[in-house]
């Protein structure tokens, strides 16, 4: 397990037992790096992880040690603790795909064509049109733009669900790509739905992007010709199919990655 979970595993368990508060100070990078069996290095690293997750705030100590304390906001650090048990939990693709409809329709419903996180998917949008993106960056950027549809509703907590889910998410749309006939296509239509769904929130129509999400989450598998009923983890390749992407649909070597086709 690498140091941040680690060290988020230990967290949680302290908090369940009372042992901590929010906002309380935590040992120094030393003694954390001595409880957890690991190196100051890789405790250090693993504090900035963590801070960049809203985890802990660090703060300069004693003879160059850092200082880490918790937050006290309880919306900033349900995120990350939200993500570990995903990310160790076994859930079915039905409860996964069910629980993105109930979180995305809820806040597009609620979304204000204002807010900031408008200005996030304007520019995730554009970041998926590029020519250069491997497979893997395309559905990161797809996943982001989901979570940041999420932000729209101006609700902490619904986006902090959603962030929990990323993992997920990722791997399960991954893993349906090959089952899909012709990535290319898909390519083509999950552009041109990313675009109807901010078209629709720009225009303030709430309802048609709520129902346009729906019916984008739910074909997905549908194209690709997977029951979440029957899928009680990630979708696995297709029955006939090589256990690998086909060759077009693998990433190629870092200095020539894999291209996602680019919509006419």
């Amino acid at each position: 397990m690498a140091t941040h979970r680690q060290v988020l595993q230990w967290l949680e368990n302290e908090l369940f037992d009372g042992n901590l508060v929010l906002g309380q100070q935590l040992p120094s990078d030393r003694d954390l790096a001595a409880i957890h069996g690991v190196s100051r290095n890789n405790m250090r690293e693993a504090l900035k992880t963590l801070e960049s997750q809203g985890i802990v705030r660090l703060f300069d100590g004693p003879r160059k040690s850092i200082l880490p304390m918790l937050v006290r906001e309880p919306a900033a650090s349900a995120g990350p603790a939200l993500q570990l048990h995903m990310a160790t939990s076994d859930y079915p693709l039905r409860d996964i795909v069910q629980t993105r409809v109930l979180l995305e329709t809820w806040a597009l419903e609620r979304a204000d064509p204002a807010h900031p996180a408008m200005e996030e998917l304007r520019a995730l949008l554009g970041q998926m049109g590029r020519e250069d993106l491997s497979l893997k960056e395309f559905h990161h950027l797809e996943v982001s733009f989901h979570i940041a549809l999420c932000k729209t509703a101006g609700n902490s907590v619904v986006s902090a669900l959603m962030t929990s889910l990323r993992d997920s998410i990722y791997e399960y749309t991954m893993a349906l790509v090959g089952h899909v006939p012709l990535w290319s296509a898909t390519a083509e239509r999950l552009r041109a739905e990313h675009q109807a769904i901010y078209s629709a929130l720009a225009a303030g129509d709430r309802r048609l992007a709520a129902r346009l999400v729906a019916e984008h989450i739910e074909y997905q598998y549908r194209e690709a010709g997977v029951d979440p009923d029957q899928e009680q983890r990630t979708p696995g390749p297709a029955p006939d199919a090589p256990t690998e992407l086909p060759a077009h649909l693998e990433d190629e070597p870092e200095e020539s990655p894999a291209r996602v086709p680019r919509s006419a």
